[in-house]
């Protein structure tokens, strides 16, 4: 094999290593984008409880709702 063939084969041997490591690169980058996806859902979902929340106890109490303190 010529030096030059020697050359070749090593860079599509390089080639083939690069490409496979921007494949799996890729699906990390998507598994990711999944994931963020999903937490950024689940925390719409939580900072729309805590409002709801955070509402129910801002609301003037009226003394007919109270409980005794004896109770």
């Amino acid at each position: 094999m010529t030096s030059q063939e020697s050359r070749l084969t090593e860079l599509e041997t390089l080639f083939t290593h690069m490409q496979r490591t921007i494949q799996d690169l890729d699906q990390v980058v998507v598994e990711q984008a999944r994931r963020i996806d999903l937490l950024e859902r689940e925390m719409r979902l939580l900072t729309s409880d805590l409002r709801t929340l955070r509402d129910a106890y801002r609301e003037p109490r009226r003394p007919e709702d109270e409980v005794p303190p004896h109770y």
